[in-house]
This record gives structure tokens, sequence and C-alpha cells, in this order.
């Protein structure tokens, strides 16, 4: 008869139904030694995965083994799929996880680990099925309910521990092993002492010393276990998911905040617009005019202390610009003050820039100053798209979505970048206060171009060891490190 199962009831209850099939009532669910004694694959995945992080990760510098073993988590997730992929789901897992990964081949900083780990819980969160839509949300949740169901799945297997299933097992190995390994190890005694080579062999062997595991790698292997169990878990967590991404993608009303209102938003656009005037036309005069600063304020000073307030200040008026626009809809009047804000928003980016700049001028580049630079541009168009968001009348939602396209294209673009090798560049070719300290602690990209400037100038301004002479370790091997450990070769030898 077959086996009925009840679904959508707990899985204790499932078991308390064995009375409605035609297996013999043995007190619970009969035991099959064949398929007890059978390893799950996921158990199997997880061993195999588990040995390769520790050859691939353990004491090794972050480099392309990080890519490869992210890649192989992904593969077993793939293998665990019931059913395996759709030609559509096999594409799009493919090339999510080449664009997650190579980043890191290129090059694993910060900035690359942060795109493999969004890279990875999308792809994984494809692997589970949740729909395009739904996938953002979904993969916040992959990692902590894969370790959620991994700390289930641990109780389920202490819970099926049955101390009296395993009393046949040890009956039979004392049955079948007692007597021969006894009367075995008499013997070998016996003959240990009648033989003094081979009492000289055993006492060799008592004083070796076994190379077992130090605690650093033990902690290494508990910390990877629940990482590599989520990964595998994900094809499980279907369900979970899309109700995690349901329960967060339930439209709700827009937030009613008691200070912002109709009345509220027309005069603090009125101020709003007031202040920022002044602000505006200071920068005109000195910063566009060619107006000379009071005494005592330089215009590097002038520069620095309003770059970076003058972006926040921009940050936060986009804010306020998404929360009022409820008020302004039908105000033709709060609209065009509303735009006209906004606009002047985006001047005041701009002046940030120019600002910057001639910091840069004057005390060259770093990497927070790169970084502020691009951080403004990106203000800076994101303010143009809430002009083009308001004039349009289009909702938060679209302004939102492409603002997040354009944030993780320029970070994943950024990933790409030497931005250490632009820094050198820039400092070593212009007429700037040199920080020759800083310059040294840049990483491998700016270690050519230091180089080839002291190669020309007959200067050492930093020192490194030979590029051959560096340690070579295929899994701690980068792209962006091979090239310029190539260049920096090439220059020290004089083949450039």
């Amino acid at each position: 008869m077959k086996t009925t199962l009840i679904r959508g009831v707990p899985p204790s209850v499932q078991q308390d139904g064995w009375w409605l099939s035609g297996e013999a009532a043995t007190g619970g669910r009969p035991r099959q030694p064949s398929e007890a004694r059978k390893m799950p694959p996921q158990l199997l995945l997880l061993v195999m995965l588990m040995v390769l992080g520790d050859v691939l990760v353990w004491q090794v510098m972050p480099g392309v083994s990080l890519a490869v073993f992210c890649a192989a988590l992904v593969l077993g997730a793939v293998a665990l799929k019931p059913g395996g992929l759709s030609r559509r789901q096999g594409a799009r897992v493919l090339g999510g996880t080449f664009l997650a990964v190579m980043p890191l081949v290129e090059l694993v900083q910060p900035l690359s680990l942060l795109i493999a780990f969004v890279g990875i819980s999308l792809v994984l969160a494809t692997i589970a099925g949740v729909r395009a839509r739904a996938l953002g949300a979904a993969a916040l949740w992959v990692w902590p309910l894969g370790m959620r169901q991994g700390a289930r799945d641990l109780r389920g297997v202490v819970g099926r521990c049955n101390v009296g299933d395993l009393e046949p097992d040890v009956m039979g190995l004392l049955r079948g092993w007692a007597v021969p390994l006894g009367l075995g190890g008499f013997f070998v005694l016996l003959l240990m002492a009648a033989n003094p080579v081979a009492g000289a062999w055993v006492a060799r062997l008592s004083q070796v010393d076994p190379d077992l595991p130090d605690g650093d790698r033990m902690v290494f292997w508990l910390l990877l276990i629940p990482v590599v169990w989520a990964a595998l878990s994900a094809p499980r967590m279907r369900e979970q998911l899309r109700a995690e991404a349901a329960a967060r993608s339930v439209k709700q009303g827009p937030a009613q905040i008691g200070l912002i209102n109709s009345l509220s938003t027309a005069r603090a656009l009125v101020l709003f617009n007031a202040v920022f005037a002044v602000q505006t036309l200071m920068d005109m005069v000195y910063l566009y005019g060619g107006v000379g600063l009071p005494a005592g304020i330089t215009y590097a000073e002038y520069a620095h202390r309003g770059a970076y307030p003058l972006v926040i200040t921009a940050l936060l008026a986009g804010g306020f610009a998404l929360m009022c626009q409820r008020w302004i809809a039908g105000s033709a009047v709060l609209k065009a003050l509303l735009v006209l804000w906004v606009a002047q928003n985006v001047a005041l980016v701009i002046s940030s820039e120019v600002r910057l700049s001639l910091y840069v001028e004057v005390y060259g580049l770093t990497r927070l100053r790169l970084a502020a630079a691009i951080w403004m541009g990106l203000v800076a168009v994101g303010l143009v798209m809430i002009l083009w968001q308001v004039c349009a009348g289009f909702g938060n939602r679209w302004l939102l979505v492409r603002l997040s396209a354009l944030g993780a294209g320029v970070l994943y673009l950024c990933a790409w970048v030497s931005f250490d090798a632009a820094i050198a560049q820039y400092n070593l070719s212009h007429d700037v206060k040199r920080d020759t300290f800083y310059l040294c602690r840049l990483g491998d990209g700016a270690q050519p171009v230091i180089a080839a400037y002291d190669a020309q100038r007959e200067t050492t301004l930093c020192r490194w060891p030979a590029a051959a002479d560096l340690p070579q370790d295929w899994r701690e091997w980068g792209f962006r490190n091979w090239r310029a450990r190539n260049s920096l070769n090439a220059i020290q030898t004089g083949n450039f």
C-alpha cells in the first residue's frame, strides 16, 4: 500500500500518522538500514566544500582562490536543485556568477568582496526559484534563513538519534570483532617482545608527534560550516524566501509625518530657496568670479571646508524632496519652488566639485578625495533625476529603481579601476605638495608608476622587493597585481 503523507501539517503529526499506511506498526517509522547508512548528498557536498575551502582559503592571502570557492558554492547549490535549472535560470545563474566573481579575479578588495557577496546572494535566490522582481528582497534573507535552516537540520538530526537503534550495530561489531582483535592484539604484543627490530619500530612510532589541526584552523572550520550549509540549503528555501520578499513588498501608504504637511512644505521651500541662494551667490563671486577672499582665508581652506558638508546638504535636500512630493502634487507654485530648490542643489554639488578640484591642485589626490569626487558626481546625477521625476510626474519607485541601478553600475565599474595607480600618476605629474610617505603606502598598482618616475629622474622615492622575489602562489593570484608586478619587474630590469 502506498504511504500517505499529509502536506501542510507539522512533521510530528506526519510521523504520528503511520497507521494510515500499510506498514506494520513497530512503534515508529520502519527502519531501513541501507538508507540510514547512506550519506545525504547535502552532507557529502558539505564535506567536499569544507575540504576545498580549507585548501583554497586557509592561511592564504585572498586572491583568485576566493573566486573559485564562491563559484564552487554556486555549483553545489545547483547540484542540489530538485529537477535542475531551466535554460533561462541556468543562463541567469551562469551570468550572475561570472559578474559576481570576476571583480575578485581582478583584485580582492572591500569593493570586490561586497560585489561578490551581493552577486552570490542574488544567484542563490535565483537557484531557489524566486522571481526576478523579488530577487532583491529575497537576496537579503538568503544567508540568515540558510543559517536558520542549518540550525533546524541540526536539531532534526539530534532529535532523530535513538540510542536503541544503535544497539544492534554495536552488538554486531562486538560479536564480529571482539575475539579477532583481542587475541590478535595479544599475539602482536608477544611477537614484539620476541622481535627487537619490530620493538624498535614501535618505539619510533610512539615518538611521532601527530600534526593535529590548531585551534585557529578549527575555528575557521566552524565558521565555514554555516556559510557552506546556508548556500547548499538555498534550493530548499523557495517558499521561505518568497514569503520574506512578499512580506516586505506589501504596498503601504506613504509615511504620515506630522511635521511635514502642505503648510510646512510651502514655508520650508521658500526658506530653503532663500538660504541656498545666498550660498550660490557666494560661490559665483569667490569660485567663478575671481574675487579675492577675505584676509586670512586661502582658496585651499575655502575649498576643503566646504566640499564635504555641501554634499551632505545635497543628500538631505534630496531626501526632503522625496518626502514632500505628495504635498506639491496639486500646487504649481510649490512644484516650481521644489524644482528651483533642487536645481540650486545641483549647482551646489557642482561647486563642491570645483572646491575639491582646487584643493587637489594644491595638496594632490588621495583615495578619500577621489572617492569624494565620484560620490559628488553620483549625487549630482541623482538630483538631476529628481528634477526629471518631478517635472514628468513619475512616482518614487521609478526614481529609486534607477538610482539603485546607477549606484550599482558605478560601484561595479570602480572595482575594475586601479585608483592607486591614478593617484600616483596625478601626484607625480602635477606640481602638488607631495606626500612621499602616503605614496609609498599605496598598493601594488602604484608601484610601477613610482618606479618609472624614479627611473626617469634617477631618484628613489620608495623601496620594494624585486618582483621576482615576491611569493608566487596561484591561490593569491590577482589579475591587477599580476600586471603591476610584471610592469615593475620590467622597469627594475630595464626592459621597458
